[in-house]
């Protein structure tokens, strides 16, 4: 259900293009293989699924386990002309430059995938962690039981720079309508302004935020401004393990807090 941005206070339309209450959100989980030492590798869905089985059946009896889960969500459209033009800052850049260096020297010891991080995906992943944190304030769902989806891409054709906040559960627990609440206008305006706002400070710094623009943090040294007292999440809520996260593109800063997108 979209929401009326003119009903939000201006500081909403002004970074968000769409907002979206998802009153009823179905999911299905499928385990389609496993992997050890190295998860992120070139295993073909077919060479994952023989894992599954000793001896492995016939097309006809090649299912996967899975089960189906509900729950409610809120999804986030970061507005694309701002988004862009912030993105395209030469300070920016040269911040996600540092990331993508180490990334790409962690990459072939781990063996994980080839691939290029962009501002928006750096901006989008911890302002997704930056509102799931506040969340389990304002809602008291623990953090353990939200989750992300990140909708980037960088197409001229489709960009896409949208996030979605869910909660998904065997049990009752995702179907209370309190996550939803919180995207309507009233609420959703303090709710966000305190996530920003906490992300200004973290209990770890100076050092946390220095630290993130000299020698990287976190899992493979591949989070810059973000801790477990500022930016982390439990694993379970979080698509890349609790990597690629920063702070500064939320905020910026001490030397350069123009970098922060939600600095103006």
């Amino acid at each position: 259900r979209a929401m009326d941005l003119g009903q939000y206070e201006p500081e909403i339309p002004a970074a968000f293009a769409r907002i979206m209450l998802a009153e009823r959100v179905k999911e299905t989980r499928a385990l389609a293989g496993f992997t050890r030492i190295f998860p992120d590798n070139q295993q073909t869905l077919e060479q994952r699924r023989a894992l599954l089985w000793r001896t492995a059946p016939g097309p006809q009896q090649a299912w996967l386990p899975a089960y189906v889960v509900y729950g409610e969500g809120i999804f986030l459209e970061l507005d694309e002309r701002r988004l862009a033009g912030w993105e395209a800052r030469p300070a920016v850049q040269r911040r996600l430059a540092l990331l993508n260096q180490r990334y790409q020297g962690v990459q072939a010891t781990r063996r994980l995938r080839a691939r290029t991080l962009t501002p928006r995906f750096l901006l989008l992943h911890t302002l997704s962690h930056a509102i799931i944190n506040r969340l389990t304030f304002e809602c008291g769902y623990s953090s353990a039981s939200l989750r992300e989806r990140l909708y980037v891409s960088n197409n001229l054709r489709a960009p896409m720079g949208a996030v979605l906040i869910y909660t998904a559960a065997g049990d009752a627990e995702g179907t209370m309508g309190g996550l939803v609440r919180m995207g309507k206008s009233g609420y959703f305006e303090p709710m966000l302004r305190r996530a920003i706002e906490t992300a200004r400070w973290c209990s770890a710094d100076p050092v946390c935020m220095e630290i993130g623009g000299q020698t990287g943090q976190g899992p493979d040294s591949c989070n810059l401004a973000a801790c477990h007292s500022c930016g982390l999440v439990p694993e379970t809520a979080c698509e890349e393990f609790n990597r690629f996260l920063d702070r500064g593109v939320l905020i910026g800063d001490i030397s350069n807090p123009d970098i922060g997108f939600f600095n103006g």
